[in-house]
């Protein structure tokens, strides 16, 4: 972990090697189709739950809130694709979520407001962003198809904003199941 005393934070899962090499071939091609950026091949994830601002004695907390944490291994299924207008995000997502996931991200959630972390209050819709910058929305045509694999942890991350993009580091890992 680096030195920084306040650390930008969030929960995510990571894409096996086959499902993120598959993503990482669909944002080169929703970007050339929407006129954004690709997100990298090694920046795709899929966020739980975006912590922000967290100093570095609370990261514990954050751990030790994961290891508390006992739902099972599931299946994600990816089969939509869309475009957020107001940011420019080309995404992918599961028309039905699995509940796994869902319990996953809710315990996160009440935890983390439990420990006082303020968290954003929308409704959450989980998603894994293949472009940034999209400024026209994809074909009335396209379909995503579909890609799942097996998840079986999830990641407690910290990143990092510069001018070649974002740089993620693992802060800790937990397994599923």
């Amino acid at each position: 972990m680096n030195g920084r005393p306040i650390l930008r934070t969030f929960f995510a899962i990571s894409p096996d090697d086959a499902a993120r090499a598959a993503l990482a071939e669909g944002a080169g091609w929703a970007a050339k189709s929407c006129g954004g950026r690709p997100t990298r091949a090694e920046l795709i994830h899929l966020t739980l739950m975006f912590v922000g601002s967290t100093r570095r004695e609370r990261v514990g907390d954050l751990i030790a809130l994961m290891n508390a944490i006992d739902v099972p291994a599931f299946d994600l299924k990816l089969d939509s694709i869309g475009w957020f207008r107001h940011n420019g995000i080309v995404w992918a997502g599961s028309q039905s979520p699995p509940d796994g996931l869902i319990t996953l991200q809710s315990s996160l959630a009440r935890g983390a407001e439990r420990l006082g972390f303020s968290l954003d209050v929308r409704p959450y819709s989980p998603h894994l962003t293949l472009a940034r910058d999209a400024h026209r929305s994809l074909p009335a045509t396209t379909v995503l198809p579909p890609l799942s694999w097996r998840v079986s942890s999830f990641e407690l991350m910290s990143s990092q904003l510069g001018g070649t993009g974002p740089r993620y580091e693992v802060l800790h890992g937990r397994s599923l199941g």
